[in-house]
């Protein structure tokens, strides 16, 4: 996948439902604005009116010292209790925007993720995919939240500080305006340096959360081999990189702002200077130098606060990148415009001139052409890389051929859904998949319906019920990430047992019992003949006691139909490659 910048209007659709909410968070904050302007009138008259002992004009009044200070004791108050209001709703508001915001991406991007192809997550990292779904969302998250209110509360509070000091003296006030072009450049700057470091650390980011995922799912052959140096090395140096880049965000983050404050106090200074020079020449009161003073920093404030939020929105911008670049992706295996359902299996499946590669400077499959009649078992044999698991790959429409059909009862099965498709092959493989629940999850998986009395029949046709039910929760024992408390015969008869639940007319069969004992292999293979009744079978195998008693064996050498026939028959051909495998294996 390649980074590309993200259009910010694409965050309009997520937006829109929640207009209102913002209108109110917007209220919130122009209350929280216009209490600051208060408390800022407040400043000017009650140090004119009640210290200076002059007298003040309120609309069509005048306050005398003493109605300044019965004023000021009811009105601070309320001026800070509606502050408080408005911070509450603004905070409220804006937080319940942004966490629904990311709510719905969310679950966007996992919908994302599990529809795409089985090639995407050949070539991308899960663990690194997971690192978009909970670290870049939650720089997102963060930047939804502590952004707006800072960009939006900040700007009204500027709007209302220009106001003011324009009020109070216009020709000071464009003093206090020859700072901020000024303060916009290294602003820029600082932007793009955070932005570039922001990326490169989420990128790195993902890496350790790669090489955690490793660490968890490898640790018995971490520990076997005493590897555990090796490893700590490994995530040390990753670690270290996302640290350094860190570094480098923060160092630029630490510059803006005190660039920014010093810039703030150069300007304040000036005016100081100025300003007190004409109080001092009684030009104007106390009381009004004071409140333009206190304004012209809070109006230098919102830059500043501007330069401290800069960092979270930069991450966020680059998280976004991240994130809509998922959601960008299309899944290469998907049904076509006119999609047919497929009508239950009953005559053939064949594979019709196909050729295929993984990638493509190189293919798995040539020319391959085989027919699997309905009700047949079909094993199909080779070295490793002679393309049995493909064959496998390519029936479920993990991947389409390049060149050439599969053809189920006549049918190219890219002109099918790949529901009913799929809802018509079962599988069960050497690398059984387990989640981490029950037992009676894992066998009802693809079968959510079924009774309790349909899943122990299931088990028990799997040779699966005597070991659960001496498990300390039965059918309700929880069994582990990948079901690591489960030996690995329980694990492939819970996998049969699932297979079995499914019932599909179509069973492909890969490597089930390569690696496994003796003693499991035997509970393993008679579940085996259990699902394999009454169905139509393609069994992938390298040990060759499993498939002698299949209907045709095929040979497969280079991508190739090499040898086909019954195990009679190809046993007994000269320099044969099915006589040379099954002499090794005796061997």
């Amino acid at each position: 996948m390649t980074n590309k910048k993200v259009d910010i209007r694409r965050f309009k659709k997520y937006l829109i439902p929640y207009i209102p909410r913002f209108i109110g968070a917007m209220l919130s904050m122009g209350l929280f604005s216009l209490m600051n302007l208060a408390s800022l009138w407040f400043i000017k008259n009650g140090i004119d009116g009640i210290f200076m002992r002059k007298e003040v004009h309120f609309m069509s009044y005048t306050l005398t010292s003493i109605d300044m200070l019965n004023l000021a004791v009811i009105a601070v108050p309320v001026i800070f209790a509606l502050k408080g209001l408005g911070s509450y709703g603004r905070s409220y508001l804006l937080n319940y925007i942004g966490q629904n915001i990311i709510r719905v991406l969310r679950i966007e991007l996992y919908d994302k993720l599990i529809t795409l192809s089985h090639d995407f997550y050949v070539k991308n990292s899960s663990a690194k995919m997971m690192s978009r779904v909970t670290n870049d969302l939650g720089a997102m998250q963060l930047a939804l939240v502590k952004v707006p209110p800072s960009i939006l509360m900040d700007g009204l509070t500027f709007i209302f500080m220009i106001g003011t000091v324009f009020y109070l003296n216009w020709k000071f006030a464009l003093v206090a305006f020859v700072g901020f072009p000024i303060a916009a450049i290294p602003l820029a700057m600082f932007s793009r340096k955070i932005r570039r470091a922001s990326k490169e650390g989420q990128v790195q980011m993902a890496e350790i959360y790669s090489s955690l995922q490793q660490m968890l799912n490898g640790f018995s052959v971490i520990k076997a081999f005493d590897t555990e140096d090796h490893e700590h090395k490994r995530f040390k140096n990753d670690n270290d990189k996302f640290y350094h880049i860190a570094q480098r965000v923060i160092r630029v983050d630490a510059r803006s702002s005190p660039i920014m404050e010093f810039m703030g106090a150069a300007a304040g200074a000036a005016i100081l200077f100025l300003g007190g020079r004409d109080v001092i020449n009684g030009v104007w009161t106390t009381g009004a130098f004071v409140t333009f003073l206190g304004a012209v920093f809070q109006m230098y404030q919102p830059i500043k606060n501007f330069a401290n939020v800069n960092s979270q929105l930069q991450a966020a911008l680059a998280s976004s990148e991240r994130v809509f670049e998922v959601l960008d992706q299309q899944p290469n295996i998907k049904d076509s415009q006119n999609a047919a359902v497929l009508k239950p299996f009953g005559k053939s499946i064949e594979y019709k001139d196909v050729t295929f590669g993984y990638i493509p400077e190189k293919d798995i499959l040539k020319n391959f052409n085989v027919t699997i009649n309905y009700g047949e078992t079909v094993a199909f044999v080779g070295h490793s890389g002679s393309g049995k698991t493909t064959i496998a790959n390519l029936l479920l429409r993990f991947y389409d051929p390049k060149e050439g059909k599969i053809l189920f009862d006549g049918q190219d099965i890219k002109d099918v859904t790949l529901k009913s498709l799929r809802t018509q092959v079962g599988i069960v493989t050497q690398d059984v998949m387990l989640f981490d629940d029950t037992v009676k999850y894992n066998i009802s998986y693809g079968s959510f319906g079924a009774s309790m009395e349909e899943i122990v029949k299931a088990a028990k046709n799997a040779n699966a019920h005597d070991f659960i039910s001496k498990l300390p929760n039965g059918y309700d024992t929880m069994v582990g990430e990948r079901g690591m408390k489960l030996s690995g015969g329980e694990k492939q008869r819970i996998s049969i047992a699932r297979a079995m639940l499914k019932n599909p007319p179509v069973l492909v069969l890969d490597e089930a019992t390569s690696a496994l004992d003796s003693e499991s292999e035997k509970l393993v293979q008679a579940a085996i003949d259990n699902l394999m009744k009454n169905r139509t079978v393609i069994l992938i195998a390298h040990r060759l006691a499993t498939v002698r008693n299949a209907n045709k064996i095929i040979v497969m050498d280079n991508g190739c139909v090499a040898e086909a026939g019954r195990h009679e028959e190809l046993i007994c051909k000269e320099n044969g490659i099915y006589r040379k495998l099954n002499q090794l294996q005796v061997l």
